[in-house]
């Protein structure tokens, strides 16, 4: 068909429906209602001449010959096929023409090759919309939002086939998809590094002791599990910052970028990611800080202190973990409620904060209302944990030296990436999750929330898509 040809027959299906939709219109005054009617008719005209222009534009584009070569085979023209593709103007049927090698397999219709489409379902403007809608939204609410804004939304079942597509291939590709994010979408300029890890617990699609008040009536007999567990996420954050003075300037976040992991033992992959990127940033600039900021577990810092790229890094414990257990100390010393506790409790902060060496008064403190303490109590069990967990972090709790330095010493970033990376998106009402499918969505939402979705999806599009 020729170009006048197709032209013409697109415009004049055009001009015949919207000269029936300029008469409706104007048959009667304009109202809100009357308005409403104009948009959804004007949108439908477009659609359909959408469709019909997609359909015949890509049909002329069709391969007519008896072979196409693909792979490293022949394939002969066997029959034609059927395929439904999902348009921005809505749904379409493509008869295309299927090939398949004389020796028989798998054959491939040439227009999906050339359109880029081979196994796929939506065009790749529809994919790519609908996988960062998913970053965030369940698969319903993704096709909600969708239906508002385009002719036809997909299924939640061609939604969930997007989700583990492109996430999928995150996972597989995530070298080359971080390549394509240090030069396309590169951290800013700063003079600090900081790094932080933690943890937050997410619902497992998987068996798992359960809790709760037992059965209480007689007879009645319980599996004493459940097929939903609760394992521990891992969430790494990378940050930038411009230090302050140590005194009126406060250290300045530039950027962060965000690592997330379903659970797996020790962390292990969401540390060999972030130490990789982590690698990466100090071997092309010099910081003048590099940092790590944690709570207290001990095994995050244990696998910190084991990462010979942490070696010269100032570890600092987060303060208001610090403060939570000085405030423990303190109900512990003194009673819940108490003027004594809330006053020792701010003197101790505040000397936290400005006295270089507070922490030895503060331990002998700790000693002395210690020894009035009844032993085997709880309170002393209490202030005993507490006194443990500052010794043991002495070196990491030097926050006035910090302060100094003009360095940060909360891991607030990371705790609201706990929330807003992992606890919004994968703890809603119902929820429950494979370790593969939560992770499809985390590698989206990753992207998505460091400003790295458009080197993820240009990755996707040229790598995967061409592969």
């Amino acid at each position: 068909m020729s170009v006048r040809q197709i032209v013409s027959g697109v415009v004049g299906q055009f001009r015949e429906e919207l000269t029936n939709l300029v008469e409706s219109i104007l048959e009667e005054p304009m109202t809100p209602a009357r308005f409403g009617e104009m948009v959804a008719g004007l949108k439908a005209t477009l659609a359909a001449t959408g469709r019909l222009a997609f359909v015949e534009l890509v049909l002329a584009r069709e391969e007519h010959g008896e072979f196409v070569d693909y792979g490293e085979k022949r394939h002969r023209f066997k029959q034609p096929s059927r395929k439904e593709w999902l348009t921005p103007f809505g749904l379409v049927e493509i008869d295309r023409r299927y090939f398949q090698p004389d020796d028989g397999g798998d054959g491939v219709a040439a227009i999906d090759l050339r359109c880029g489409m081979l196994g796929r379902y939506m065009t790749p403007d529809l994919e790519e919309a609908t996988a960062l809608a998913s970053a965030d939204l369940s698969p319903s609410a993704t096709r909600e939002l969708l239906g508002k804004v385009l002719v036809q939304a997909p299924s939640e079942k061609a939604i969930r086939r997007v989700v583990a597509d492109v996430g999928g291939w995150a996972e597989n590709a995530w070298g080359e998809v971080e390549h394509r994010v240090a030069e396309e979408a590169p951290l800013p300029e700063g003079d600090t590094l900081v790094v932080s890890v933690d943890g937050v617990n997410v619902p497992m699609r998987e068996e798992g002791l359960k809790t709760g008040r037992p059965a209480e009536r007689p007879g009645v007999r319980e599996k004493n599990e459940t097929t939903t567990s609760w394992r521990e996420a891992g969430v790494g954050t990378i940050s930038i910052y411009n230090t302050g003075d140590g005194r009126d300037v406060a250290p300045e976040r530039l950027a962060t970028r965000y690592f997330a992991r379903m659970p797996e033992a020790g962390m292990k992959t969401l540390f060999d990611q972030q130490s990789c990127a982590v690698w990466e940033l100090r071997r092309e600039r010099d910081f003048s800080e590099v940092v790590v900021i944690c709570d207290g577990k001990q095994a995050l810092w244990k696998a910190i202190d084991e990462d010979p790229l942490y070696s010269n890094a100032t570890q600092i414990l987060d303060f208001f973990h610090a403060a939570e257990h000085l405030s423990r100390a303190a109900e512990a010393i003194f009673g819940k409620s108490n003027e004594k506790a809330d006053r020792w409790y701010a003197k101790y902060r505040a000397l936290l904060l400005e006295d270089e060496g507070s922490l030895d008064g503060l331990l002998r403190s700790i000693r002395y209302y210690r020894r009035q303490l009844r032993s085997a109590s709880e309170r002393r069990r209490i202030v005993d944990r507490v006194s443990r967990y500052f010794r043991r972090n002495r070196n990491r709790m030097r926050y006035a030296e910090f302060r100094a330095r003009g360095l940060p010493i909360g891991s607030g970033v990371v705790e609201a990436a706990c929330k807003s990376i992992v606890g919004t998106r994968l703890k809603r009402s119902g929820m429950r999750w494979t370790h593969e499918g939560g992770q499809h969505v985390l590698n989206l939402r990753t992207r998505a929330r460091s400003g790295e979705w458009s080197s993820l999806w240009n990755a996707y599009q040229q790598l995967h898509l061409a592969a």
